[in-house]
């Protein structure tokens, strides 16, 4: 069986990136075809990616995700929370890059406030689901955007995270109202004088996603790929009910995919 290392919809395709023993391999998801997929309770350690590509655990650990050294040494951590000491020759890079503040909506309910790349917003905003988002502020480097992120978190409480739980129940929502509540979030940042002036623009990515009003849970995959939305790979089951996974929580599972 195939462990999977990630789920990907950062480019608009959902993709399964997976290690057969030690190859790895990516399975891409049409959309509009019958997928089969079916997941083993097996969980063990995915290990860590750096630069130079995956890499499997050194710690051969099993009933865990993701053990804490290859926690520490995943490169995501540089970009996510800005932590470089795993990797300190990626600092000098990120330094040259532009990275950005923003702000993405999900349903009606909830403003969120986060960083990344400039180059990289469209596809952390589907990475994560986000209904709109905005660009609040640039920056050349890492070095100051994590603390106006936390400024702008607790002056207007902002989320720093979503849960699963709550990004489920917000598959419907009032476009309208959550456009709304966005440009009044964006209002307060402007007018607070945290970061520098800048021109709004609200990017509306509904058209990434599956155009289904009500989704039930499910654990595997049997039906028509309808597309993802975040980390929910979203289908149709024979009897026309849509069905979403929750593929976090089945990375480092085993998967079966039949034909």
């Amino acid at each position: 069986m195939r462990h999977l290392l990630r789920f990907y919809f950062g480019e608009g395709k959902p993709q399964l990136i997976f290690r057969d023993f030690d190859q790895l391999g990516m399975l891409e998801l049409e959309v509009g075809k019958y997928a089969d997929i079916d997941f083993s309770s097996r969980l063990s350690c995915i290990g860590y990616k750096s630069p130079g590509g995956y890499f499997a655990c050194p710690n051969h650990a099993l009933n865990v995700r993701q053990c804490s050294t290859c926690s520490y040494l995943d490169v995501s951590r540089a970009y996510t929370v800005g932590d470089f000491s795993a990797y300190p020759e990626l600092y000098k890079e990120a330094q040259q890059e532009e990275y950005c503040v923003y702000l993405a909506q999900f349903g009606s309910q909830i403003t969120k406030c986060g960083v990344t790349r400039v180059q990289r917003f469209l596809s952390r905003m589907l990475e994560q689901g986000a209904d709109f988002g905005c660009i609040i502020a640039k920056f050349c480097g890492p070095d100051l955007v994590y603390a106006i992120e936390e400024e702008l978190q607790a002056r207007f409480l902002f989320a720093n995270s979503v849960r699963m739980s709550q990004k489920l129940r917000l598959f419907s929502f009032d476009r309208q109202e959550a456009k709304e509540k966005l440009a009044c979030a964006i209002e307060l940042v402007r007018s607070s004088g945290i970061v520098p002036d800048f021109d709004p623009q609200i990017h509306d990515f509904s058209s990434y996603y599956p155009k289904v009003d009500f989704v039930q849970q499910a654990s595997s995959v049997l039906g028509e790929v309808l597309g993802a939305k975040g980390e929910f790979l979203v289908f149709r089951s024979e009897l026309g009910k849509a069905f979403a996974v929750n593929m976090k929580t089945q990375v480092g599972h085993f998967f079966e995919l039949r034909q």
